[in-house]
């Protein structure tokens, strides 16, 4: 058994298709879904959502950084409404690097209230940067995205 799966933004629709499996970055932590989930509406915080399909060689067909969005799953359904989406394609490699590296930085000096915005920004850098280092891993393969 297999989830159906839509993720589009207010401009596209990104994937539509069969996966056995799920995983979105939800406020409070990482949120796997499988065929038969209980019904959960979710708000998604900025970072790397993955969707593991049965017909690709390395089981992953979409991993993308989403930018914040909500996640309906139902028992053999999971729509997820994205505010923003980039792909491996749209990220500079070399930008991502420094991106995190200034993101640390910035963690360091953060005091009070600072603080999780900074963790946030790092969060989302460090998912930018495993999404393209993936998408060249593939590339390099041979293997379809």
């Amino acid at each position: 058994m297999n989830l159906s799966v839509l993720v589009a933004t207010a401009e596209q629709e990104v994937f539509r298709g069969e996966a056995f499996k799920v995983v979105a970055p939800g406020k409070a932590g990482e949120i796997a879904i499988l065929p038969g989930h209980a019904p959960l509406l979710a708000a998604l915080r900025p970072g790397r959502l993955r969707i593991h399909c049965p017909h690709v060689i390395d089981e992953v067909c979409v991993d993308v950084v989403v930018h914040g969005g909500f996640l309906e799953a139902q028992p053999d359904t999971v729509i997820i409404l994205a505010d923003v989406i980039e792909r491996a394609a749209d990220i500079d490699q070399s930008q991502a690097e420094k991106a995190v590296k200034q993101a640390k930085e910035h963690l360091v000096s953060a005091r009070g209230k600072d603080i999780d915005r900074a963790m946030l920004i790092l969060e989302l850098a460090l998912a930018r940067l495993k999404v393209v280092s993936q998408g060249r891993r593939l590339q390099s393969h041979g293997e379809r995205r």
